[in-house]
């Protein structure tokens, strides 16, 4: 709506809200502060009673679907008119890209952590060569579900020695593939994988992850152990 208001005020004729449920003063509460006076006066609320009414003072009852009150029906005589109107329903599970099947946690070499609610886990790697690669790969095992993650680096192995993050903390969902991470280690030191998942008060997260560092010169193609 607010598109419409910024860019295309004049085609927006009605707005026909049908069978608006108690929360609707809520909401327009809301939208006032937001919609201008001239698009608020566009907005028609209906409960279950006058919108039938309503839809034929502006829409001609032969251009009016049957199901909304009108006389227009698809020619097999369906008055949903689905041939020009596109109604929602479920989506196909064939059709989530969602479903993708879990790699990592079969993968050869695979790691299995659970981060409790509030919590957080490193995994730590020695790069004893510099020039080294930090490579890895995971994901989460249910789909709607993410992590914090970050690579951090310190050059002593010292308590007193604080990590740099030299991979910016962000939220990670891996719902469409897992995640690869791919450092180049340029100074020898200590590498550390951070699943951080202090942000979350109710559920813990369950991943699967594989990391290994590569010595100079060896194939980025060697098969993982």
């Amino acid at each position: 709506m607010k598109m419409f208001q910024d860019n295309y005020p004049e085609r927006m004729k009605r707005i026909y809200h049908i069978n608006a449920s108690i929360y609707h003063n809520v909401l327009m509460s809301v939208i006032k502060t937001v919609m201008a006076t001239p698009l608020l006066q566009k907005i028609q609320c209906f409960g279950q009673d006058g919108w039938k009414e309503a839809l034929l003072r502006d829409i001609d009852a032969d251009v009016l679907p049957a199901f909304l009150g009108g006389n227009r029906t698809d020619p097999d005589g369906n008055p949903l008119c689905k041939t020009f109107i596109t109604h929602g329903e479920k989506i196909p599970e064939s059709y989530y890209l969602c479903n993708y099947e879990k790699t990592i946690f079969q993968a050869p070499g695979a790691r299995t952590l659970t981060i409790a609610r509030r919590s957080k886990e490193e995994v730590s790697f020695k790069v004893r060569e510099p020039d080294s690669y930090l490579e890895g790969e995971f994901e989460l095992k249910e789909w709607d579900k993410d992590i914090k993650f970050a690579v951090l680096f310190t050059e002593k192995s010292s308590e007193e020695s604080k990590p740099v993050e030299i991979v910016e903390k962000k939220r990670v969902d891996t719902c469409f593939g897992p995640e690869k991470v791919s450092i180049h280690c340029r100074k020898i030191g200590t590498y550390i994988l951070l699943f951080d998942n202090t942000y979350s008060w109710m559920h813990p997260k369950e991943l699967a992850f594989r990391a290994r560092v590569r010595s100079p010169g060896v194939d980025e193609n060697r098969k993982w152990t």
